[in-house]
């Protein structure tokens, strides 16, 4: 009998059994990476589009409201009370966000003040942060809870 060098049943076995215990536990890694990187998208990104409303109540000299619209997850900026839309951003269902001590909707002052203060609730995964707005020049944080 002549050997042709080929693999035996039982080495690939083997081998292929090795290969799925690999990809299985490379998803039960990713899974955490996946919630980091939504929680940090979206923060970021809300931040960055706050900034953007008390910037343009400033520089334009007129009301910036924010709404947040959590049935849709997503959000607008527009200028005054039912001026245009400056700006429309959905984010990931993933992300629930709820009423605090402040409702949904605030608004930037011409001076960049905001005109309502208080907090609401974002879940992501398993975690529950408040972001509060303080009073007065429209700061604002994040804190897990």
């Amino acid at each position: 009998m002549k050997n042709n060098g080929g693999f035996t049943l039982i080495e690939t076995l083997i081998v292929f059994s090795v290969f799925l215990v690999m990809t299985f536990s490379s998803f039960l890694l990713l899974k955490p990476a996946h919630h980091s990187l939504v929680k940090n998208l979206f923060f970021s990104q809300f931040k960055s589009d706050l900034f953007f409303a008390q910037q343009h109540s400033i520089a334009a000299q007129e009301d910036v409201t924010v709404h947040i619209l959590p049935e849709k997850h997503c959000y607008y900026i527009r200028s005054r009370y039912n001026g245009p839309i400056l700006l429309e951003r959905h984010y990931s269902e993933e992300v629930q966000i709820w009423e605090g001590t402040l409702k949904l909707y605030f608004q930037y002052g011409q001076d960049g003040n905001i005109k309502n203060f208080g907090s609401f609730h974002i879940k992501i995964d398993s975690h529950v942060y408040r972001m509060t707005i303080l009073i007065g020049k429209g700061r604002f944080y994040v804190v897990e809870q």
